[in-house]
């Protein structure tokens, strides 16, 4: 009786493992395959609250991306010259200034970069009049995109009873630029508004207002018969055209190119709280199959899109979604990573850095997760998430146009493209 009992215990001293153990192997996982872990044991579902295990999570999560660090900066060097100067190295120390002007052709007035990166080294820029191209900043190679057909077709003709009341005004507001891998196909994703405006003139000012497709029904106009309602449309690269898109999604009319990121074959982004009731919350489209998913943001983010202040950051950080947000008044920065899309409660918060009192403004994150920042001194500095020390980059911010300035993280890349010509 007495061996079968110290058979029992040599099993049992055989199947366990110490939590050490157990600990180093759970934090190399990904969020969302730890996430699904949590139903194995109890312990296993306060991982989140144990320091010793998050420490590690932390670690190995901010140190398991290889990827070479290489960022583009974008400046104002002066009310007409916009600079794009590419930051590559170990510690950014290599520095060269691409030449946009001679791509562009003086195609924009002023230039944006849509979302936070390059997608297989192919730049997706816009400016005035809704014009957008696509760039590779080392073949030097420029598409601009065709008119959109949908657009073309709108009826824009006022009703006789409405003319010198009414004109109508079309907007489009890009939202992002990615790679489908299913059809080998690059996309643009936008959401166009068409409105109708009133025209009210005095002697002594020219005042307009929106006007509602309700006060056209009202008025006795039925706004079907020439204008259509606000849509969705995709461009590709493949058909080199637009098509209008049949879904029926949050859009953001104040969106931030912060606020937008692409990652395998799925672009996201922020959507403040607007006139249709939409909480604020992050939406995730699949270019392959054209759904989406709704995901709401932590609960301590909400005072974000609110408080002017406060700086918000969409970024990939080592595969993972993540958001990463600077809290002006306690000067910290705050970063959650998002487990699972559709589920709040998977945002997990990563961890705060701060205080960091000599943050002038923040702006943007690269692709090792070092937050890029000015000082009051108008100098560049980075912050290194792993190991929290600040260094300078060597350049100082022109600050010609407040709060122009940006980052996005980027990959050389030679490989032609499908359709793209000079």
């Amino acid at each position: 009786m007495e061996k079968k009992s110290m058979a029992d215990l040599n099993e049992k001293v055989r199947n366990y493992i110490p939590d050490e153990i157990t600990y180093s192997i759970l934090s190399k996982l990904s969020l969302k395959s730890l996430k699904r872990f949590e139903c194995v044991q109890k312990s296993w579902s306060l991982l989140f609250e144990n320091h010793f295990f998050m420490n590690m999570f932390r670690n190995n999560f901010l140190s398991n991306n290889n990827d070479p660090s290489s960022f583009i900066f974008s400046d104002f060097l002066n009310y007409n010259e916009e600079a794009f100067i590419s930051f590559s190295g170990e510690r950014f120390e290599n520095k060269v200034k691409l030449d946009w002007s001679s791509s562009s052709q003086n195609r924009f007035h002023t230039t944006r970069i849509l979302g936070s990166g390059s997608v297989n080294g192919i730049l997706c820029l816009y400016g005035g009049n809704d014009d957008i191209v696509l760039w590779n900043p080392v073949t030097q190679t420029i598409k601009p995109l065709p008119d959109s057909e949908a657009l073309l077709g709108i009826d824009l003709s006022i009703p006789d009873e409405a003319l010198g009341i009414v004109h109508c005004s079309v907007d489009t507001y890009a939202h992002g630029f990615g790679y489908d891998p299913v059809t080998n196909d690059y996309k643009v994703i936008r959401f166009v508004n068409v409105y109708l405006e009133s025209i009210a003139q005095s002697d002594d000012d020219f005042e307009e207002e929106i006007i509602t497709l309700d006060w056209l029904s009202y008025a006795g106009f039925d706004p079907l018969n020439f204008i259509g309602f606000p849509f969705w449309e995709i461009y590709s690269l493949r058909s080199n055209s637009w098509r209008k898109l049949h879904v029926d999604m949050p859009f953001s009319l104040f969106y931030s190119n912060d606020t937008q990121v692409y990652m395998d074959g799925v672009c996201h982004w922020l959507c403040e709280a607007n006139y249709i009731n939409v909480v604020p919350c992050l939406v995730s489209f699949y270019f392959s199959d054209e759904e989406y998913f709704e995901t709401s943001i932590p609960s301590d983010l909400d005072d974000c899109f609110v408080d002017k202040l406060t700086w918000l950051k969409l970024a990939v950080l080592n595969g993972s979604i993540t958001l990463i947000s600077y809290h002006k008044k306690t000067t910290t920065f705050h970063i959650s990573i998002l487990g699972e899309f559709g589920l709040e409660e998977s945002w997990t918060k990563l961890l705060i850095v701060g205080p960091l009192s000599c943050v002038e403004r923040p702006i943007g994150v690269g692709m090792k997760g070092e937050i890029v920042f000015t000082r009051k001194d108008r100098k560049l500095v980075w912050l290194d998430l792993s190991t929290q020390m600040i260094a300078e980059l060597g350049y100082n911010e022109a600050r010609i146009y407040s709060s122009s300035s940006r980052i996005i993280t980027y990959k050389e890349s030679i490989l032609p493209i499908e359709g793209i010509s000079n």
